[in-house]
């Protein structure tokens, strides 16, 4: 499995900037309902002034919680928080915009530097990874744990296609038993060719053998060289 890449510092750093904005919003939201609540006894604009604080009030208090929420999740790499960072990041774009439209020269273009620098950082390939937005950078510190080319020094296994199949086998050759003092003998099932089966007989019929061990003897002997019996 791929882990996923260390924080980076400028999210560290963005990251407690946003819980900031989102305390400063928190309170602010609180005084300005609270003097609402104070306007709204006055006579005559009382109840306007209440209205207006109170819709002011709410605003704030809703993007005072969006902003804490972002900062807490960049700090522990949510997507759902990079998504509201770029979201946030465009609209104060467009707000920085509308402000050199009516004239805000210094809080526009104060605007334009910072939410584009922002804008664009979120953007980067390692700051993505760290949110798991995109994919991760072709880097050793990032590469896959195992490697896809061809392994060396290791055992190769020979494709044979009758590998693990029995083998077939003929129907099994039996032997007659051959017992001491009887002569050996070819089953009549097993061909014999005649070329080499009269030698053989040749022999058999030229050289003696002793009628007590069955042992075949030389031509002319009259004494059994085995077990020394007479002939």
């Amino acid at each position: 499995m791929i882990q996923r890449p260390s924080r980076p510092v400028g999210i560290t750093i963005l990251a407690v900037l946003e819980i900031l904005i989102g305390i400063v919003g928190l309170l602010a939201s609180l005084a300005i309902i609270g003097l609402s609540a104070l306007f709204s006894t006055l006579p005559r604009v009382g109840s306007l002034l209440g209205t207006l604080g109170l819709v002011i009030g709410g605003v704030v208090l809703f993007f005072s919680l969006i902003w804490l929420a972002t900062g807490v999740g960049f700090v522990h790499g949510r997507g759902w928080s990079w998504t509201l960072g770029v979201i946030f990041s465009i609209l104060s774009l467009l707000g920085a915009i509308g402000a050199l439209t009516i004239g805000l020269i210094t809080g526009g273009v104060g605007g334009l530097v910072f939410w584009g620098l922002m804008l664009y950082y979120l953007t980067r390939i390692h700051v993505k990874a760290f949110f798991g937005k995109g994919g991760l950078p072709l880097s050793p510190a990032y590469g896959l744990p195992y490697s896809l080319g061809p392994q060396v020094n290791q055992p190769q296994i020979a494709t044979n296609p009758g590998y693990g199949r029995p083998s077939i086998a003929g129907p099994p050759v039996t032997f007659p038993p051959i017992s001491q003092g009887s002569s050996t003998s070819i089953p009549s099932s097993i061909p014999v060719s005649s070329t080499a089966a009269s030698p053989i007989a040749s022999n058999s019929r030229q050289s003696p053998i002793c009628p007590y061990c069955h042992n075949t003897l030389p031509m002319g002997t009259r004494k059994c060289l085995t077990c020394g019996a007479a002939l």
